[in-house]
């Protein structure tokens, strides 16, 4: 009884952590409560007008720490990055091209939740952009929440008397046993083909047209992904996974589908595969400018593709820093 429960929980569908808009801002934390929260533009406004983002991002258990990252076009070291409207002190750091951690990154959070907004300037002290901080401080108690620090003295908002002791530790990566790609695909014979297009009823969305091929990587263990075209945008190509053994063709299974798919197979988005790594890849952009939508990477552990990342952003206002919801360790055999 205890190898079958232990089974089914090794079986059991990935719980992707939370994510939530606060004003401005989208915090979210993956599974084993690393958090980032990651900058918007205003709503209504222009999002191209300077374009620069700010991330914050913090490890879980007692001692994780903050990192604070600046992103734009160009943002070169030399710059200042000043908080303003914080009562208590106005945090200042030159940018020096990497992300700010340690005290200088605590001293930056502690700003943060208590400012108006970020402003950029460049080494003249000439102003470059502004970064809204409308909904940053409750970001970081949502991060307090989900990290387990709130009441404690390692809080950026909820703080309290508890010691750090006092916050759980970090959950352990889940391990995922995969199959390298060896081999050579399998060929797919006239009639296995024309069962592919029929099955998977992606073919009436090339009528009148010539099909597109249908891509076939090697899995390893005799196994053959062939990947289905099934339409394409101005951005987006879609298509369906097979799994070919042996002359017959399945519809790959997942422990938890791509995050556009709605009734039917799985459906990948704009999907890539490593011959290398063995990383099946779905990333479905929102907007063409890739400032939302979702991606997942997934590995073959020879019955099915299990989730091994899995990243979104739900709010298409100019923010190309799409946050983690689920992390696996990957362990080739």
């Amino acid at each position: 009884m205890l190898i079958l429960a232990a089974f089914a929980l090794a079986q059991a569908a990935p719980q992707q952590g939370p994510m939530k808009t606060f004003g401005d801002w989208v915090v979210a934390c993956d599974n084993v409560k690393r958090c980032e929260m990651t900058s918007l533009q205003p709503e209504g406004g222009d999002w191209s007008d300077d374009g620069w983002q700010m991330a914050v991002t913090r490890d879980a258990g007692p001692t994780g720490g903050w990192a604070v990252e600046l992103m734009g076009e160009d943002a070169p070291a030399g710059m200042t990055v000043q908080v303003e409207g914080a009562p208590a002190a106005r945090a200042a750091a030159v940018w020096r091209g990497d992300s700010f951690s340690g005290a200088e990154a605590l001293t930056l959070v502690d700003a943060l939740a208590n400012g108006k907004a970020v402003v950029v300037r460049n080494s003249a002290g000439k102003p470059l952009g502004r970064i809204s901080l409308s909904g940053s401080s409750a970001s970081l108690r949502f991060i307090d929440a989900e990290q387990g620090r709130a009441g404690t003295t390692t809080a950026a908002v909820a703080k309290g008397a508890n010691p750090a002791s006092a916050v759980p530790v970090a959950p352990a990566l889940p391990v995922i046993a995969s199959t390298r790609p060896a081999g050579t695909p399998a060929a797919l014979s006239p009639a296995l083909l024309a069962q592919l297009w029929t099955q998977s009823d992606c073919a009436e969305n090339y009528a009148g047209e010539a099909r597109p091929e249908v891509e076939r990587y090697a899995l390893g263990g005799g196994a053959t992904l062939a990947l289905v075209p099934c339409g394409a945008g101005a951005y987006n190509f879609s298509s369906i996974a097979y799994v070919v053994r042996g002359g017959k063709a399945e519809i790959a299974a997942f422990d938890s589908p791509p995050g556009w798919t709605a009734d039917g197979p799985p459906m990948l988005v704009n999907a890539g595969f490593d011959l290398t790594t063995g990383d099946l890849s779905s990333y479905a952009k929102g907007r063409g400018i890739g400032d939302c939508g979702s991606a997942e990477t997934y590995v073959w552990d020879g019955t099915r593709f299990r989730l091994t990342e899995a990243r979104g952003m739900g709010e298409c206002r100019g923010s190309i820093n799409w946050l983690t919801v689920w992390r696996a360790k990957v362990v080739p055999r």
